[in-house]
């Protein structure tokens, strides 16, 4: 509101007409956005302002602030960088162990199915040898009686050599059973030492990945801390340059350094300059003076 406008206002106040909590209203919300165009002006003519005694001190506490964010950011990126590179060697690790893993695991796939398959047999063998036992038992009853009963001397020569071949084909199996045995052994032993060579690579994982975890959890950690270093600072910043940019507008010609750092923003300092008074109109108006 210029004066124009406040005198009309006031004459129709005269009338009645108020609108109190209008002009609160305009008010109000015109002292925002004097905030925001001052901090507007410090943010953009602070750096011009360091002839004016004046903000001295609050040029180069902006000055060591800066340089202390960039110090922050530096470190930020460095810290963002090594952790990227962490995480992407803890990756590269593990895939490469893991494909070790996988090559073991399917060596031990391999030596069960001969586990598996020497076992099968044996079954088998043991099955074979219980029935020659059968076969051989059946004989031996038939040589008995025949001998009892005076059988031939061709018949009981006939068993005897059917006895000798049976029991020749059950040593067979008794042998094959104890060398099946045999390969198990040497084929669980085998087994065993996979897995063991399984349990070694993992536990490598676990404890390469551990060190590089913890690192990463180091440095997440400093990174926070310069965030917070950095969100404080910001917030310092953003401060002094708002008490910069509220002094430029309320003095922005009166010495040299004044008029360096302001000529190149005196759109915005008479913008903030008609807010003022528009404020001061408004808030008349709503107290009636």
């Amino acid at each position: 509101m210029n004066a124009f406008g406040y005198v009309y206002r006031r004459v129709l106040w005269q009338f009645g007409i108020k609108r109190v909590k209008k002009r609160w209203e305009v008010a109000n919300k015109e002292l925002q956005v004097l905030k925001e165009a001052e901090d507007l002006l410090g943010r953009v003519a602070w750096r011009e302002a360091d002839d004016v005694d004046e903000l001295t001190g609050e040029f180069w506490q902006l000055r060591n602030i800066e340089g202390q964010e960039q110090e922050l950011e530096n470190e930020i990126e460095r810290l963002t960088d090594e952790n990227e590179g962490l995480e992407d060697e803890i990756f590269d690790l593990t895939e490469d162990l893991h494909e070790e893993i996988d090559q073991l695991v399917e060596q031990r796939n391999e030596v069960a199915e001969d586990v598996d398959q020497y076992l099968l047999e044996i079954e088998e063998i043991r099955e074979e040898a219980a029935e020659i036992r059968r076969r051989f038992d059946g004989h031996k009853v038939k040589y008995k009686v025949l001998k009892e009963q005076n059988g031939s001397d061709e018949d009981l020569e006939n068993i005897q050599g059917v006895l000798k071949g049976l029991r020749e084909q059950f040593n067979e199996r008794k042998d094959l059973t104890i060398s099946r045995n045999e390969q198990i052994e040497s084929v669980e032993t085998r087994l065993l030492q996979v897995d063991e060579a399984i349990h070694a690579k993992r536990t490598e994982i676990g404890q390469k990945t551990a060190k590089i975890s913890q690192k990463i959890g180091e440095n997440s950690k400093r990174l926070a801390d310069c965030m917070a270093k950095l969100g404080a600072y910001e917030r310092e910043r953003s401060d002094l340059q708002s008490k910069i940019g509220l002094y430029l507008s309320a003095n922005p010609t009166g010495t040299p350094g004044l008029r360096k750092a302001t000529q190149k923003h005196m759109d915005l300092v008479g913008r903030i300059n008609y807010f003022r008074k528009s404020i001061q109109y408004n808030q008349r108006l709503a107290k009636g003076a």
